[in-house]
């Protein structure tokens, strides 16, 4: 090579590198003002209080504006409605609406560790729970607030990005429930189907490799050796994979990242689909009513409003609604489909009586923090930043969270779980994030000791409690949110597996991993006028900070139709009404031993094959 042409070959090589170097820079400038002036703005956001920023004013407008007609029509792009919208218009000949609430997700919702800001925001719905009577007393008028997604992807583009499929018995009682086709068996290949798991010791015969959900663990790999060390002097399997073949141990988290960045709903099935000339994805529209033929009990289309006009769009064939366990029997019980004494005190015609919202379901959450002399120290944004852009790091994950663990405190040796430990270690991000909370003032100045620098946590989840709720109406007007209901520890038998589980991280404090560290519980001032370390305290403790899990479901409950509590039959077909559909976790018949995010979506692949072969396809 001539010395003329490498002269030239290096000019061209540095100005590309200098390209890049420019183009990166770019990129950490606008993510960095992008994230403090989303941090700054939730600091000082109002949350919603109920829809009537969709409509025009108080008065109702008589004028409805013809939208269409559909083959099917979607009713919210959550994690389920996000996957049936995507697999019916597969169909070239199917024409498909996809209705979804809120907007589009974008480069913040897509930074796991920002999960927290965008609750802080219009992609959060903005419920609250009412006044509940046995727990929550740490927050303001015993409510807390109820985080659920208004954007495409649902809950799944808000969320903390855990993936936890269940428990192979959850299934299996499903099916045993009356629900043929829902055993794990059954959901097996639907799990797989939408997977593509990042692993080097994945099984096929437990994970799927191909699919459009990626499943990935935090890169680097997460430091375990601290809480696998201390989970295995307390007699816990280390796991490589809790959705495998046993769930019960430790393990490290998965999360729906690919690359570090988030995957939902909406990034995994809606925006590869959106160029399909029969999918038409609509947003910011509030469905208010699905319109049935009260003389054939046939859903025939929904009304909906959008920037303040009211429309009415055909179904030719379905109605599919995917609002989620808090917004699906709103909508059913104002379309009339509920029970009649519900419907009757909201002046709403019963056209089918179901007990629809009669009985929800959740998990339950307590977090315990520990002090320890263990430092991380602060790391830069900026350098946080560029570690995300490369997918790795903090940013990646959401509060610095490592493991999750399966126990179950009254049958060790049991295959199924009845509590969840999520494990979160010392936080190295130098900026500040607001929890959504409404503490009363003691509870405040409790969360005040908390020091993310040194403070380890372990936030535990009851998977199965005995504990309902309920989701009724405030009244007949859509610009009024439902009245949530989750019935936090109603039944005392809840409150002593939490106090089960504080007496199993009684002995994790005992560990000599734990001992290195001189972890030690943080004492909870709230709780001050009992002794520190007794029951009495500590179910003290219990009733004033354990919340719900952010998993409500079952509140169109799939059953066969003498269950008393069944909205749903097997195929998700609405009783007594024909043409309609529910698909999302409010059909789910028990609570699983997981996250509800993950089902969600099997949901959803399950009920797209129902539906395509109930259209003889």
């Amino acid at each position: 090579m001539s010395l003329e042409m490498y002269l030239r070959l290096y000019v061209l090589f540095t100005l590309f590198m200098c390209f890049c170097c420019e183009e990166e820079n770019l990129k950490l400038n606008y993510l960095e003002k992008l994230l403090k002036s989303s941090i700054e703005k939730s600091k000082s956001y109002r949350v919603r209080e109920n829809n009537s920023d969709f409509f025009r004013s108080q008065s109702d407008d008589n004028k409805v504006i013809d939208y269409g007609t559909f083959d099917f029509i979607i009713v919210g792009a959550g994690s389920s409605g996000s996957v049936v919208a995507t697999r019916l218009s597969e169909i070239e000949k199917w024409r498909i609406l996809l209705l979804e609430a809120g907007d589009m997700d974008d480069d913040l919702t897509d930074i796991p560790y920002v999960w927290q800001v965008l609750q802080f925001s219009e992609r959060n719905w903005g419920y609250n729970t009412v006044p509940q009577k046995n727990g929550c007393f740490g927050l303001e008028n015993n409510q807390a607030p109820y985080q659920r997604g208004k954007v495409l992807g649902g809950s799944g583009t808000i969320n903390g990005l855990g993936f936890i499929r269940g428990n192979k018995a959850d299934y299996d009682k499903w099916a045993l429930l009356g629900n043929p086709g829902w055993s794990y068996h059954d959901l097996l290949p639907y799990f797989k189907r939408m997977e593509n798991f990042e692993s080097d010791k994945l099984d096929p015969k437990y994970r799927g490799f191909a699919g459009p959900l990626n499943i990935a663990y935090q890169v680097p790999k997460d430091n375990l050796s601290f809480f696998e060390s201390s989970g295995q002097e307390l007699g816990l399997k280390v796991l490589e994979d809790y959705n495998g073949a046993d769930q019960m141990g430790i393990s490290r988290r998965q999360r729906t990242i690919q690359y570090g960045k988030r995957v939902s709903g909406a990034t995994a099935y809606v925006r590869p689909s959106m160029n399909r000339r029969n999918f038409n994805l609509t947003l910011n529209a509030l469905v208010t009513k699905i319109s049935i033929d009260k003389s054939t009990k046939t859903a025939n289309g929904v009304i909906f409003v959008k920037d303040g006009r009211k429309y009415k769009a055909g179904a030719r064939k379905e109605v599919i609604i995917s609002g989620g366990a808090i917004n699906t029997p709103q909508i059913l019980m104002l379309s009339g489909i509920g029970p009649p004494d519900e419907l009757k005190k909201h002046k709403i015609e019963t056209i089918v009586n179901l007990p629809v919202g009669v009985k929800a379901l959740d998990h339950f959450e307590l977090r315990i923090y520990f002090r320890t002399n263990y430092t991380i120290e602060s790391e830069p944004l900026r350098k946080l930043l560029q570690e995300y852009l490369e997918g790795k790091g903090t940013l990646t994950s959401l509060d610095n969270g490592k493991t999750f663990a399966y126990i179950n405190t009254r049958n060790p040796s049991s295959s199924v779980p009845n509590l969840e430990m999520n494990s979160y270690f010392n936080n190295p991000v130098p900026i500040s994030i607001p929890a959504i909370t409404n503490y009363k003032k003691e509870t405040e100045e409790y969360v005040k000791t908390i020091d993310s620098s040194t403070d380890l946590s372990i936030d535990m989840y009851i998977l199965h409690p005995k504990s309902t709720g309920s989701v009724k109406l405030r009244s007949n007007n859509p610009r009024d949110f439902p009245l949530v209901d989750p019935g936090t520890l109603n039944e005392e038998d809840d409150a002593t597996v939490f106090l089960e589980g504080i007496r199993f991280l009684d002995r994790f404090e005992k560990t000599e991993t734990a001992r290195r560290v001189n972890a030690t519980k943080l004492k909870i001032t709230i709780c001050g006028d009992h002794v520190e370390g007794t029951d009495d305290y500590w179910l003290c403790v219990i009733k004033s900070l354990v919340v719900h899990g952010g998993h409500i479901s079952s509140t169109a409950k799939m059953g066969p139709r003498k269950d008393p509590f069944a909205v749903v039959n097997h195929e998700l077909k609405v009783y007594g009404v024909k043409g309609l559909r529910v698909v999302d976790c409010s059909i789910m018949p028990t609570t699983i031993s997981g996250h509800t995010n993950s089902i969600a979506f099997a949901i959803g692949e399950k009920a797209s094959d129902m539906i395509k072969r109930s259209h003889k396809l």
